[in-house]
């Protein structure tokens, strides 16, 4: 019931771990690619710019949610390698209750401003503005049940349980697909069905996900269901991987409102921009998998003082990380035009959104590599070295892409050209910190105290 991966089989024990992410990881990913297939095929081109310029936002909500479930993985993984079962339970309860008051906060946020944010930040074209407000708004009713999952999540993959994420999430995906042919093609709907669509099986998923938690593990119970001190460390550790998300997609949307922003842009520009970055988060799939299983696997093992298997754990994940990158990579190139037209693309829009892909697949590797020594740096509780990585990533990709079309050296093209550029600074910066070793003195199980 509890996966204990301080003894066993390094890359072993992280893949059968991972696999399970991985799949889980792919579901959610198939979520917006199934609902931009179906917008773009049965609405329009337009319709499925407006949902793909939403993609920031969503994004950025999205990003709050991983990021304070990290706190929350790794004080669960170090307390349960450490075997201090008795504090399981206020833990837990705690990340409930931190993760639910930040997911209604979001939820009012969002239902609120969404038009200035897509209006303000993204300078979305008054053609699928409204679309793309509608969707938001709808999208934002369920921020609470997603970051109520995601702290279920966190917390059965702290136990070393990450087979069960999968089947709820599997179950997710197909009411969401469901739900998505009926209110977008029988009902039509438009984008509002997707978005209702979405909404539904995120509450599906968080309400199940619950349920078995508490069914199924049996932690001991303190009468206490809110510790301060916990929940400090939580955000503590989170908050950095917060931030450096949240930041990462702002960037984003500040390369989208980069392409938003040329007098030639059209609909057809920003739904080929769209479709690939959907394309491109598939890809990263696998990368995100290892990453979180290397995180949980590092956390219990720094809880009990094996650092000789995190090391292994490590190469191991790299390793099988980028040659799966490198298989999947080459497959998108391939069949590129077949991938962007499921899309519903078309003329110079399904064109451009080749050019992106071919160009993107030739530097994922490199995203893998040090997303993946990440997870070790995430576990070791080293969440601050990271976010610097993440952010210094981010700051020059868009301060190099702003300098090349201010120096008419690029257009619209800018946004995607420059990512390589920040991937670089990041694999530097993280691979620097694990072999100066700084990463070994942030084990925090012993450093918890009870409040």
């Amino acid at each position: 019931m509890k996966k204990d991966m301080t003894h066993g089989k390094e890359w072993k024990l992280i893949l059968l771990f991972t696999l399970p992410l991985m799949a889980g990881n792919l579901l959610q990913q198939l979520y917006n690619v199934i609902d931009g297939i179906i917008v773009g095929n049965f609405v329009s081109e337009a319709a499925f710019a407006s949902v793909a310029t939403a993609a920031p936002l969503v994004f950025l909500y999205l990003a709050l949610a991983l990021g304070l479930s990290v706190g929350v993985n790794i004080v669960v993984s170090q307390y349960f390698g450490a075997g201090k079962n008795n504090m399981l339970s206020v833990a837990i309860d705690t990340a409930l209750i931190l993760l639910g008051i930040a997911g209604i906060t979001l939820t009012v946020l969002g239902v609120f401003f969404s038009e200035t944010l897509l209006r303000e930040l993204l300078n979305v074209h008054e053609e699928i503005l409204p679309d793309a407000v509608r969707y938001m708004r709808i999208y934002s009713f369920g921020l609470f049940f997603t970051f109520m999952y995601n702290a279920v999540a966190a917390i059965l993959r702290g136990f070393g349980d990450s087979k069960a994420t999968l089947y709820f999430l599997l179950v997710a995906t197909i009411l969401s697909t469901v739900l998505t042919f009926l209110f977008v093609i029988v009902i039509r709907w438009g984008v509002a069905g997707a978005a209702f669509s979405t909404v539904l099986a995120q509450a599906t998923c968080a309400i199940v996900s619950y349920i078995y938690l508490r069914k199924r593990f049996p932690y001991e119970r303190t009468g206490s269901h809110w510790n301060a001190s916990i929940a400090k460390t939580m955000v503590k550790l989170g908050a950095p991987i917060a931030i450096q998300m949240g930041v990462v997609s702002i960037g984003n949307g500040t390369m989208w409102r980069l392409v938003n922003g040329f007098e030639s842009t059209t609909p057809g520009i920003v739904a080929a921009y769209g479709a690939a970055l959907r394309l491109d988060m598939l890809v990263f799939v696998p990368i995100m998998g290892f990453q979180s299983g290397l995180a949980s696997f590092t956390g219990q093992n720094m809880g009990a003082g094996r650092l000789d298997r995190v090391k292994c754990g490590l190469y191991s994940s790299v390793g099988i990380a980028v040659f799966t990158t490198l298989i999947l990579s080459a497959a998108l190139y391939i069949f590129a035009e077949a991938f962007v037209g499921f899309f519903g693309l078309t003329d110079n829009a399904l064109v451009l959104g080749i050019q992106v892909i071919r160009f993107m697949t030739l530097f994922f590797w490199m995203f893998a590599a040090y997303m993946t020594l990440g997870g070790l740096l995430q576990g070791a509780g080293d969440t601050i070295v990271m976010s610097v990585a993440t952010l210094s990533a981010i700051i020059i990709r868009v301060a190099a892409g702003y300098a090349a079309v201010e120096l008419d050296w690029l257009g619209y093209e800018a946004a995607w050209v420059t990512m390589p550029i920040g991937w670089i600074c990041a694999f530097i910066i993280t691979f620097t910190r694990y072999f100066t070793g700084g990463w070994r003195k942030k084990a925090i199980a012993g450093k918890l105290r009870q409040g």
